[in-house]
């Protein structure tokens, strides 16, 4: 009795471990892409995380900003247009679709900035096209009180470039 229960055992145990090696090789994750989109699987568009972000502050000044962007990750730069376009919205650079509407916005009441800065904090995905980036940002006007302190800038993924989608500012993260 006791060797047929082991016998039992260790044929479960077998087809067990075969199926669960069949399941990894079956998996979305393990297929080659062109597999796993057959398979119904989304491609998520990684952003370019290489860069040591809390080791870099980023400043502005109206009139002394350059054309294009050199920060090595595509985050950066979607907030470093939102930054420039901030300071003048006028500028040829600045697109529309690229950055929310009331960066746009013409109103002395507004008192946009002069200088900004910010530092990334803390990247949070929060789907296959969009993330949170968490920054410490300084700024010299009011501007919607979205430039001073904790401010969070959600990106979304456009035709495989990041952008900003929108901005909130937040007391503590």
């Amino acid at each position: 009795m006791m060797n047929k229960f082991l016998m039992l055992f260790a044929a479960l145990l077998l087809v067990s471990a075969c199926s669960d090696k069949q399941d990894d090789q079956q998996s979305p994750e393990n297929l080659p892409l062109e597999a796993a989109l057959e398979e119904g699987e989304q491609v998520v568009v990684q952003p370019n995380f290489d860069i040591k972000f809390e080791e870099t502050t980023y400043t502005y000044k109206l009139g002394e900003t350059l054309k294009g962007c050199d920060k090595g990750s595509e985050v950066a730069c979607a907030i470093d247009l939102y930054m420039k376009c901030t300071l003048n919205f006028k500028d040829s650079e600045c697109a529309k679709n690229k950055l929310p509407k009331f960066v746009f916005m013409d109103d002395e009441s507004l008192q946009r900035p002069t200088e900004m800065s910010f530092k990334i904090t803390k990247i949070k995905p929060i789907d296959a096209n969009m993330i949170e980036v968490y920054t410490e940002s300084t700024c010299n006007g009011m501007w919607f009180g979205l430039c001073e302190g904790n401010i969070i800038y959600v990106l979304s993924n456009k035709s495989g470039a990041w952008v900003v989608k929108d901005v909130y500012a937040m007391e503590n993260f």
